[in-house]
């Protein structure tokens, strides 16, 4: 999704490299030797550099100060680097980097994917969905489905507190289903998985039985995400304007503070000791404190992360990928969403490309590997079918569909009747020149309009002529809103199955959901298509459901919906010499601070 809410999900690979002192600093600490004060010793001519982010907020910063006089020596000395922690220590505070501030810190009301990056620090779920699309317990210790699959019964854990003393108990579940119910929260992904409620019961304390209406096999799903982490009903009752400002949860870190367009500060929830059973350790988090910056520029973020500014970052730029790989200071995380990548949706309600074969045509002429591999150095990948390959259901059938083959592409444009070109090489039927007019919306990057450059390029060989305008967020929507374009940038992740196939691919999703947005950016019908989907969202067999999966995908490939661009990355980068441990969630990949640890101590 592009213009709206990015509910996007992932599992990640990992390499860690082992902490060791960073280069030529030493640290000296403060009289209550919490305050670290990194002194680099390797570049006299930048002068002497403070982490003054981790001064303690007392007449302790003043004594570390203070002690740099005495560390200054250490420099010409040994080198000594002062206590390196490789295992897990409590206290200190790791600062993170990020490219987008949320407009609101409740992950439900709007739901963009900043908001839900965010959220897993201190929203828990009611379960938890594993990297192999299983689910374990976490908020509620069992539950059980219905023989209908229709109606879900969860049986909570007693032993659980929101942060402002409120018990978490059924009543509390029901008011976080009645928040999400609620059209002023315009939360996509919940909602969604609601339309067909019948009712919420809560039999006990400790029991909430929710009767769907109809089977929805994504359910459980839909609840492991922070969009549906639980909230405070003594929160929420505060309306969505101060709830926005500072939710209230379970989770390991709380909220303190939100100082707009430029940082969140998290503090510990010392009470935490309900982690789920597959988190690395049990009880606090590690870290005292979590910063959470907003750094929009990348290379900004990158030089922050290098001078010891901030100690990890999200979306590193590009060009610095390789340079990240190769270094013995920088670990990365490196996966990608779930659901459909980013794309280009082809318009099938006018002409080019309500003709079959000049979409087919289209998908040969692009040549997307090649700009990926000049562009982004390795840092996004490509993909060939309609859905990211480490999503439940995925078909790798698909994925070498359409190879780049321009003889093959002049062929279909032949054939459909495109057969004479101007005099700037481009194809001409009954007077119209063969033109895609792309649209790429929210949070296009330049480095994605030079990729449409480099599309440009390839597909003019068979006779395209791609253009495209650079719109700001509001005249995208609009042009989005009334179908003006041929080519449309789109994405969705949602649970980690292929139901998001659902608002991409599904004839309902063409209606307007909302301001004139449209989540289908195709504008296809097809009652065949609709009724897979349909049918692969209301059954719980996964043998059944891959089926259903395998053969939606199978009419998206055929019918050439999607020209593919890549697997939207979500990589974390951090200083693997002042802090470890930084993980990522198996469902979604958003970043957690939960086992992480800072190594100087």
């Amino acid at each position: 999704m592009d213009e709206l809410s990015e509910n996007v999900q992932n599992k990640h690979i990992s390499s860690y490299v082992s902490a060791k002192p960073h280069a030529g600093e030493t640290a000296a600490y403060g009289d209550d030797f919490s305050t670290i004060v990194t002194v680099n010793c390797d570049e006299p001519s930048e002068g002497t550099r403070l982490n003054a982010r981790r001064y303690a907020r007392s007449a302790a910063g003043v004594a570390a100060v203070m002690a740099i006089g005495l560390t200054l020596s250490a420099c010409a000395g040994e080198g000594s680097s002062g206590t390196v922690a490789s295992e897990p220590v409590s206290g200190g505070t790791i600062v993170f980097a990020t490219d987008r501030e949320p407009f609101s810190l409740d992950p439900a009301h709007g739901g963009d994917q900043p908001q839900a990056n965010i959220a897993r620090a201190y929203l828990d779920s009611l379960i938890r969905q594993e990297s192999d699309g299983g689910f374990t317990p976490w908020l509620a210790k069992s539950w059980e489905i219905s023989p209908d699959e229709a109606i879900y019964t969860f049986h909570l854990r007693d032993d659980v507190t929101f942060t402002d003393g409120t018990p978490f108990n059924a009543a509390a579940v029901k008011a976080n289903f009645d928040h999400w119910l609620d059209p002023a929260t315009v939360n996509s992904e919940s909602s969604a998985s609601f339309k067909n409620l019948r009712s919420i019961e809560t039999p006990d304390d400790y029991t909430v039985v929710v009767d769907l209406g109809k089977p929805y096999a994504d359910f459980l799903s839909t609840l492991t995400s922070s969009y549906s982490g639980m909230q405070s009903p003594a929160g929420l009752a505060r309306g969505l304007e101060a709830n926005d400002l500072a939710p209230i949860g379970t989770g390991p870190f709380i909220i303190e503070s939100w100082d707009k367009q430029s940082q969140v500060t998290l503090v510990r929830n010392e009470a935490y000791n309900w982690a789920p059973a597959t988190a690395a350790h049990q009880g606090p988090a590690y870290a005292q404190e979590i910063v959470w910056k907003f750094i929009p520029e990348a290379t900004t973020r990158f030089a922050a992360l290098e001078s010891g500014e901030v100690d990890s970052i999200e979306n590193p730029p590009p060009s610095n990928f390789r340079k990240i790989q190769s270094s013995d200071t920088l670990t990365l995380i490196d996966g990608q969403r779930t659901g459909v990548p980013v794309q280009l949706d082809l318009n099938t309600t006018r002409a080019p490309f309500d003709d079959l074969a000049v979409r087919q045509a289209f998908r040969h002429a692009v040549d997307v590997q090649s700009g990926l591999d000049s562009i982004y150095f390795g840092a996004y990948k490509g993909f060939g079918g309609s859905l990211s390959p480490n999503t439940v259901f995925y078909d790798p059938e698909f994925e070498a569909a359409y190879p780049f083959d321009v003889d093959k592409a002049n062929q279909l444009l032949d054939g459909a009747g495109w057969t004479q070109r101007n005099s700037d090489g481009f194809r001409v039927k009954n007077g119209q020149v063969l033109t895609a007019n792309v649209v790429l919306g929210l949070g296009a990057t330049s480095q994605e309009y030079f990729l449409l450059d480099q599309l440009a390029g390839t597909v003019k060989q068979a006779g395209f002529d791609l253009e495209y305008k650079k719109l700001d967020d509001d005249q995208a929507a609009a042009t989005r809103a009334k179908w003006d374009y041929d080519a449309l940038k789109d994405y969705w992740g949602g649970p980690n199955t292929a139901s998001a196939l659902y608002y991409l691919f599904h004839s309902a999703m063409n209606a307007d959901v909302g301001s004139g947005y449209h989540p289908n950016g195709t504008g296809y019908r097809n009652a065949e298509l609709d009724s897979l989907i349909d049918q692969g969202i209301a059954v719980s067999d996964t043998d059944k459901r891959q089926a259903l999966y395998s053969a939606a995908q199978k009419i998206i490939s055929d019918e050439a919906l999607n020209v593919p661009l890549y697997l939207q990355p979500l990589q974390y980068v951090y200083r693997n010499d002042i802090v470890e441990g930084v993980d990522t969630d198996p469902r979604t990949n958003q970043v957690s601070f939960y086992d992480a640890w800072v190594t100087r101590q």
